[in-house]
């Protein structure tokens, strides 16, 4: 059997993590097989031309996720094949989806399940299939506070509540201070789940416009004046769907727009652990105006449908019925499973590779499609933003995109401004493979280059 040797040059970054992330790669591309023994330490070194110490430490960063395991005297293996990510609803099996952003996998079912395992075997599973307090155990509250320091944001856990996912937050902060009929300031092109939410609750969503660091400051003072409205949803950092981020400087100048006008800010902030070290959120400057939002979505894994919402203090009692009218409490077995997750430092362990896959993930598509995508210096995230090339239509690209068996999803536009091209979002996640990923964007290169194929009559 030939001895597997990675391809370390297309990966950037440490030589220890290009080895792990090439391995990873391999295995779930069935170039590596379960069982295959790894060469011994110093010949990897030798052929790699790296040191000892550096092969060492990816051996021992692999074993750690999970991709191989030594033995004593025989030598170290590849594990199990991981196995492949369910397709989204409505894909056939060819489909590559890139319209669904979910975070890339990272073994992190085999530390959920783990995780559920410690909770059977220490007898805690019957104290949890009660009923329980409506914002959460303090224990999980804590806990979320834990890491919510770990992203530079200050909170007591009796402002935290514990919800049913980030979906289930943003209901309930915006019910709160919106009624049907009222008017609700977004970015221009916004999140999927807020136009849902309007179309349930008859909000009125008026967009405001973007530049390369989000929101503009003199457009949404604007828009205040004009609407009268008293909300503003916002996603500062990574934005859904342009994944612009916005600077301190400019979320100080929001901050004073909101507070200015009496309004309410609610502050979505699901991919902060994404950025190192992270901003701080614009809610940190209004507290007693805010409702920030953190999913443990994007970081962990979307079925746990867990978040955390902080609340104005002026908000407790109206917050703690809203969760118990709106689903009594958030599953406290899965409000359990994050918490040892920030005990044990497996949630953090989990964020870091997340953050490494979104890095080399974003190195593919601007290497593949960089001609047609703007210069940024933003941090890596699960989604970019495509500007549509002049002469091209959003419909047809979709189409021709779905004859190919490439899935994507135009965004969803509340009112463009002349100063804002319209594109589409590319998620990045969902392809089981960085080659799966890679063999869609050449695709879509492909599009690009040719003149358009589909016009409609």
């Amino acid at each position: 059997m030939t001895d597997w040797v990675p391809n370390l040059a297309p990966i950037s970054g440490p030589r220890y993590l290009a080895f792990v992330l090439a391995l990873d790669a391999d295995i779930a591309a069935g170039r590596v097989k379960p069982g295959m023994r790894l060469l011994p330490q110093r010949d990897m070194a030798l052929r790699l031309g790296l040191s000892v110490g550096t092969v060492s430490k990816a051996y021992t960063e692999a074993e750690q996720r999970g991709l191989i395991s030594g033995e004593v005297g025989r030598g170290t293996f590849v594990q199990r094949r991981r196995p492949e990510p369910r397709h989204a609803l409505g894909t056939s099996d060819a489909a590559i989806n890139l319209a669904l952003n979910v975070p890339p996998y990272t073994g992190e079912d085999d530390v959920i399940a783990s995780t559920i395992g410690d909770i059977l075997a220490t007898g805690e599973m019957g104290n949890l299939l009660g009923y329980l307090p409506h914002q959460g155990l303090r224990r999980h509250r804590e806990a979320m506070v834990s890491w919510l320091a770990s992203l530079g944001v200050a909170a007591e856990a009796d402002q935290i509540f514990i919800t049913h996912g980030g979906q289930h937050a943003l209901s309930i902060a915006v019910g709160m201070v919106a009624a049907p009929g009222d008017t609700i300031l977004t970015e221009s092109f916004t999140y999927s789940g807020m136009l849902a939410l309007s179309v349930q609750n008859n909000y009125h969503l008026h967009g405001v416009a973007t530049d390369s660091e989000g929101l503009v400051p003199e457009s949404l003072d604007r828009a205040f004046t004009e609407t009268g409205a008293r909300v503003l949803y916002c996603m500062p950092t990574l934005q859904t769907p342009t994944g612009a981020i916005m600077p301190m400087a400019r979320r100080q100048a929001i901050a004073e727009i909101v507070r200015r006008h009496d309004a309410y800010l609610v502050e979505d902030d699901a991919y902060a652990y994404l950025l190192t070290p992270p901003i701080p959120p614009v809610s940190a400057l209004i507290p007693e105006r805010s409702f920030y939002i953190l999913s443990f979505a994007k970081c962990l894994a979307p079925g746990l449908r867990i978040a955390a919402m902080i609340a104005p203090d002026s908000f407790r009692d109206r917050s703690i019925n809203a969760v118990r009218a709106t689903g009594w409490m958030a599953v406290p077995l899965m409000a359990e499973v994050v918490a040892r997750l920030v005990t044990s430092g497996d949630l953090a362990r989990q964020a870091r590779m997340k953050r490494e896959k979104a890095a080399l993930r974003d190195a593919i598509v601007r290497r593949v499609l960089k001609e047609w995508l703007p210069p940024s210096s933003h941090a890596p995230g699960f989604h970019i933003w495509l500007p549509l090339p002049a002469g091209r239509t959003l419909n047809a690209l979709v189409t021709q995109a779905a004859q190919a068996g490439i899935t994507l999803a135009p965004p969803g536009a509340l009112q463009r401004m002349q100063t804002e091209k319209l594109g589409i979002r590319l998620c990045l996640g969902a392809p089981a493979t960085e080659e799966q990923l890679e063999r869609a964007l050449v695709e879509i290169r492909r599009i690009l280059e040719m003149a358009e194929a589909i016009s409609f009559v």
